[in-house]
């Protein structure tokens, strides 16, 4: 199934705009990565970082050591609700709209936790509140990668998307996210004494009346 999703959905303008968000707002020399997928973004920071990547996914992580021999021994499979380390990193980051498999507000407080854990400076996306205008009256597409066809539909269902994607091979899956107000995050990063930059997609300051993604840089206000 990860083969599938990587064919589909990853490409190399949206890895390139992903890698310069990310690298652009690094600060030291260290990283973790929670929700890392197969490894993209993490294989283009290991050629200047220290990093470590954690997905809660294990074919994720053994699609990442098949595209990515260098992670072997970087790269772990755990949640990232619960995950602990010894070590605290320069950064921790979370991004292409993860947090929004997080379908309620009492674990999207277990994220602030651990990441505040982790790191003084994180590195953040979740969906646009938009996205629920946006696919009120749902979306659907039709095509074909060099391996397979597809069905892919977004449906809203009250604050949550719902990806329905058949593969048309047999291979079905529906996947939902919670397209979660941001100031419920700014506002629990603030309460643990974090500043917080915000942006619309990747260019617009704060939370505008339209867009894909919101970005947020929190930073521990000591450092």
């Amino acid at each position: 199934m990860i083969n599938y999703y990587d064919a589909l959905f990853t490409n190399d303008e949206g890895l390139d705009a992903y890698y310069k968000y990310v690298s652009d707002n690094i600060v030291g020399h260290s990283i973790i990565e929670l929700a890392c997928g197969t490894g993209d973004i993490l294989s283009r920071l290991n050629q200047k970082y220290d990093v470590v990547g954690i997905d809660l996914d294990e074919t994720m992580i053994a699609t990442t050591l098949t595209k990515f021999p260098d992670l072997r021994g970087k790269v772990s499979e755990g949640d990232f609700l619960e995950y602990t380390d010894t070590k605290r990193y320069d950064n921790c980051v979370c991004i292409g709209d993860s947090l929004n498999y997080i379908l309620n507000k009492e674990d999207l407080m277990k994220f602030v936790e651990v990441s505040t854990q982790l790191s003084d400076h994180i590195i953040l996306d979740c969906h646009h509140p938009f996205r629920l205008n946006e696919f009120r009256n749902d979306y659907y597409e039709e095509g074909s990668t060099d391996a397979f066809d597809y069905a892919y539909q977004i449906e809203v269902e009250g604050e949550h998307l719902v990806h329905v994607i058949n593969f048309l091979d047999g291979t079905f899956d529906a996947i939902y996210q919670w397209v979660f107000n941001p100031e419920i995050l700014i506002n629990a990063y603030k309460e643990k004494g974090y500043n917080v930059k915000v942006m619309t997609d990747f260019d617009k300051d704060g939370i505008t009346d339209e867009g894909e993604k919101v970005r947020l840089i929190a930073t521990k206000e000591s450092i």
